[in-house]
């Protein structure tokens, strides 16, 4: 079901956020580390999904893709508490230039923060529907066998239906900007 701005019953249901609604994305890596990123809240289905917004502010080449992101571009980010990965919808101006997939566990949703624990193995999709594989090397051998479940899951989704993810966060990015 896609998310649709709206208002909230009771706390419950999706809504959009207003253009000031604060909040933090929090991925704390394989090692422990932790990263936090202040957001703008764009919609919420408190405790089951999210899209946040975020300005990129440094410039970042995404592996060996030849695919460069820049300050002031725009991520579009989605989670889902019931889905192995959040998704990057990175935008410049209206073009998108791809969509950035995490491989994720333990994501959690609240009023203030979204969590999640990134499990090192990233899914590049192009808008041409092209997919690449990223970081397969930071897995460390001795890698918990439930994060190894997970991020098969989690590939197994992106690169078998992915152009239907795209076409899902496609939609619902337009929707919300």
């Amino acid at each position: 079901m896609p998310l649709e701005p709206g208002s909230r019953a009771e706390g419950t249901g999706p809504y959009r956020a207003g253009a000031s609604s604060s909040i933090t994305e929090r991925k704390t890596r394989l090692d422990g580390t932790v990263v936090e990123f202040a957001c703008t809240l764009l919609a919420m289905e408190p405790g089951r999904r999210a899209v946040l917004r975020y300005v990129i502010d440094r410039e970042w080449t995404i592996g060996e893709s030849g695919i460069t992101v820049r300050p002031g571009m725009l991520t579009v980010a989605h989670y889902w508490i019931d889905r192995p990965f959040n998704v990057y919808h990175w935008l410049d101006g209206p073009k998108t230039v791809a969509y950035y997939c995490n491989v994720a566990e333990t994501t959690e949703i609240s009023e203030r923060v979204v969590a999640y624990t990134d499990l090192a193995i990233d899914v590049l999709v192009r808008p041409s529907g092209a997919i690449d594989v990223l970081d397969e090397d930071e897995i460390p051998p001795d890698l918990e066998p439930r994060y190894r479940l997970v991020i098969a899951k989690a590939l197994e989704v992106l690169v078998t239906d992915g152009r239907r993810l795209v076409a899902e966060v496609e939609r619902e990015t337009r929707a919300l900007l």
